[in-house]
């Protein structure tokens, strides 16, 4: 009877340890459900870390380079311009600067006749060139504005201009923020219907080592040639004293009789006192058709302004933004790209 009461005392101490056990104890999750050194993709080579830093020293000194070793970022805004892409690609290959160091990027927007189809499609292509031709880099944008024009010819319309002008000061900030990384030292803004260039574009511009400098932009076809890109352009003792008695939101263009601002032009000085290719002369504004930009000027601040900057927007904007900022405009009279018409 004893025994039996012992052997039923360690039962009972057993049963109650065992309840005690499942009562307390801390749940129990399935690995496969939660891993708290798990990323949530699910690529193999995702697994390895969940945090990711980079370090970048702004401060060093630049490295001295040729001009055949720095990377470049060619940067073009496209609206509906399908038939330009397949020439546009074609010139760039043209370049003879190395591809490796050149990075595309593009903007397409509002556009329904094939420009971003077209786009994909050319990149695409460019992907499978052989090594030596590829770029180092293709990237294309979508961003819509909603700003639309009745026909191609209304968009130099003088009483367009300023609000066209600052849509596409938008486009290329946006533009601008998505592509440009820590390896561009230059950016090129290029036209998409800039169709005839030198092939050495890049590195002679490069090589004048400016902080903003652009060629002369005209068109031509068989028999006529003329003046395109009226956003070169310098300041005159006239174009000041007319600036005094604007209101600060008052933006001037170029061009157009409704509006004399006094300025002198770059298409106008090809030739006019040096003959020399690679003449330079100040200027106070550029245009886009054709423009090369340290991207460190960029990156100081100078962006395109969508509103009046010392009544400028777009591009000139950006040309009045550097000086600002203590950089140095500089244009190419006689260094000329052509401009489809």
């Amino acid at each position: 009877m004893l025994l039996s009461s012992k052997v039923q005392l360690i039962v009972i101490i057993f049963a109650s340890c065992t309840l005690l056990y499942c009562f307390f104890k801390p749940p129990t999750i399935d690995s496969t459900q939660w891993d708290p050194t798990r990323s949530c993709s699910s690529n193999p080579d995702d697994l390895t870390t969940t945090n990711q830093y980079s370090y970048i020293n702004m401060n060093r000194e630049p490295i001295v380079k040729t001009k055949h070793s720095s990377h470049v970022l060619i940067l073009t805004p496209f609206k509906q311009s399908v038939q330009f892409i397949d020439s546009y690609f074609d010139n760039v290959n043209k370049q003879t600067y190395p591809h490796h160091l050149i990075s595309l990027g593009f903007l397409a927007s509002d556009s329904t006749d094939g420009t971003i189809e077209k786009l994909k499609e050319r990149a695409e292509k460019e992907s499978h060139a052989e090594e030596w031709k590829r770029f180092h880099s293709i990237s294309i944008f979508q961003k819509d504005y909603k700003y639309e024009l009745k026909s191609n010819e209304d968009r130099h319309a003088f009483n367009v201009q300023v609000q066209r002008r600052i849509i596409m000061a938008k486009s290329r900030n946006t533009l601008l923020s998505a592509a440009l990384t820590e390896k561009h030292e230059w950016v090129l803004w290029l036209d998409g219907d800039v169709t005839e260039y030198p092939e050495t574009l890049l590195e002679e511009l490069i090589g004048m080592d400016k902080d903003i400098i652009v060629p002369n932009c005209y068109w031509h076809s068989y028999n006529e040639e003329e003046g395109y890109d009226k956003n070169n352009w310098q300041e005159t003792d006239k174009s000041w004293q007319l600036q005094k008695t604007l209101k600060p939101d008052d933006v001037l263009v170029e061009g157009y009789p409704e509006l004399v601002t006094h300025r002198k032009l770059l298409i106008d000085m090809r030739n006019e006192t040096n003959s020399d290719l690679f003449h330079t002369v100040p200027l106070d504004a550029v245009g886009g058709t054709c423009t090369l930009v340290k991207a460190k000027v960029h990156r100081d601040g100078a962006i395109f302004p969508p509103f009046p900057f010392q009544h400028q927007v777009e591009t000139e904007g950006l040309a009045k933004m550097a000086k600002a900022l203590g950089y140095e405009v500089w244009g190419l009279p006689n260094y000329i790209v052509y401009h489809y018409i």
